[in-house]
């Protein structure tokens, strides 16, 4: 059973521009500060093949996501660039899990930002199960931050993690969203910077009968 992989992908330089075109989070609950940006798209996979989904709302569970669960989201698609090359991303670094297997796979494009007087929290939500199979966090960069570190542990109880660690660019968690409980340490500016932001790409993995 697939528990905790941690890889890197090749980064294409030319999408990273795609975050700076990301419109802020209209759910987020804080209101002195909107911290994070954020698209959302989904498709299926069926017998090798992608069925790209138009619709882009996104619901969680309340018992899943204290935060915002229970509420029928509604975001801005992703790029049809981005989408195809995010898709592409999933097929070469991911096979082990898309081989052979029917999937619902959502991508969310987030971009967390901090300032001089404000903090970017990557998981308002704190602790956390998505209420998927699998989950995948890829980090496409960042800059002028300190914090950000992700987190993997087996129970919320426990005092230490199963995994913590910054992730550089191109790097990847993927685990078992059934076991696993995630989180990121909130993120503030780096040596008295104006601005700072983390730049993710989150993929959800929901297995099809």
């Amino acid at each position: 059973m697939i528990e905790i992989i941690k890889g890197k992908i090749k980064i294409n330089k030319k999408f990273l521009s795609s975050f700076n075109r990301l419109p802020f989070d209209k759910y987020l609950k804080y209101h002195q500060q909107n911290y994070r940006l954020r698209r959302f798209s989904k498709f299926k996979i069926r017998n090798q093949k992608i069925f790209f989904e138009k619709e882009t709302f996104f619901l969680q569970k309340a018992t899943n996501n204290r935060f915002l669960g229970g509420i029928n989201r509604k975001y801005a698609p992703l790029e049809n660039s981005c989408l195809k090359y995010f898709s592409e991303i999933i097929k070469k670094n991911f096979n082990f899990i898309i081989y052979k297997k029917n999937l619902e796979i959502g991508l969310h494009q987030i971009r967390i930002i901090c300032g001089e007087d404000f903090v970017g929290y990557p998981v308002p939500e704190g602790w956390h199960r998505d209420g998927f199979d699998y989950i995948a966090i890829i980090n496409f960069g960042s800059k002028n931050i300190e914090g950000g570190i992700s987190r993997i542990r087996s129970s919320i109880t426990q005092n230490s993690d199963n995994y913590s660690g910054f992730l550089a660019a191109g790097e990847y968690l993927f685990f078992n969203d059934r076991k696993f409980y995630h989180y990121a340490d909130p993120i503030n500016v780096f040596k008295k910077k104006k601005n700072g932001f983390r730049d993710t790409l989150v993929i959800t993995f929901k297995i099809l009968k």
